[in-house]
């Protein structure tokens, strides 16, 4: 089995533009091309408040400041991808040490947090105007999405007794079976879940057509796709048996960003 780790992933809704005259922006920052060869990286923010993005792609750099995946930023040159960068800055204190971004997949423990400070992510925002000059501006287009919505038998949910902070933790165990356990999550925050705990089932963005409100403690156990032959529930399945829920394919129109114009910084 391997070795156990913890990633905490950081998850809150999309921020494409900043308010007229506020720029959360960071007291200091340092940015470096990373020249090494290592495939790994990592991004973190600790509880001093320092923003850590070590050996990291420039995309995802992009996908954390605007909350967005893949397919959802058009027109980014071909470095965006290729290049990797160490960013330091330095914010406001947090209370808990958070990964936003690991390159491994290899994670056996992974926990997400939700309701964190968005400024983090309107201070990036600022750093890659400033020292990216990043020009964009958001459009709707067709996408093909999951929509998450309530199976024919109804949803078989808990429905959360207090107000605790919303969390959910994925492990991985022999065979690639995957447990998740979740506390105080809307259906919003589970659609996000999904996303990012079993990414060969949900690999297209989740939006919440269920129609519940409020938040809920769940489980749900599945294996992965390419481990099904040894046993247990595909997501689908797990879904739809254990919460009373199914993904629907859909293609509907969603927030993009389109980059307009974007620079390699000056390094510090």
């Amino acid at each position: 089995m391997r070795t156990a780790a913890t990633c905490f992933v950081l998850i809150s809704g999309c921020a494409f533009a900043q308010n007229a005259g506020v720029r959360p922006e960071f007291e200091v920052v340092d940015i470096k091309l990373n020249h090494s060869s290592d495939q790994l990286g990592a991004g973190s923010i600790l509880p001093s408040g320092q923003f850590r993005a070590v050996n990291i792609p420039m995309k995802e750099i992009l996908k954390f400041a605007f909350n967005l995946r893949d397919e959802a930023i058009i027109g980014a040159p071909g470095w965006i991808e290729s290049e990797r960068y160490d960013i330091i800055g330095k914010g406001p204190a947090v209370r808990l040490e958070e990964t936003f971004w690991r390159s491994t997949s290899l994670v056996q423990t992974m926990t997400v947090t939700y309701n964190w400070d968005q400024n983090f992510r309107l201070m990036l925002q600022t750093m890659l105007a400033d020292r990216f000059k990043l020009a964009q501006h958001e459009e709707q287009r067709p996408l093909n999405v999951f929509a998450l919505v309530v199976a024919k038998n109804g949803p078989k949910l808990e429905k959360s007794t207090d107000s605790g902070r919303a969390e959910c933790t994925r492990t991985v165990g022999e065979g690639v079976h995957a447990f998740a356990e979740c506390t105080h999550m809307t259906m919003a925050d589970l659609g996000k879940i999904l996303q990012l705990f079993a990414p060969g089932y949900a690999n297209r963005t989740v939006v919440d057509a269920t129609g519940l409100e409020g938040a809920y403690d769940l489980k749900i156990d599945w294996v992965g796709r390419n481990n099904i032959d040894n046993g247990g529930l595909t997501l689908p399945d797990a879904l739809d048996k254990q919460l009373g829920l199914k993904l629907e394919g859909r293609r509907q129109p969603m927030p993009v960003l389109v980059i307009d114009h974007v620079e390699r910084p000056s390094e510090n």
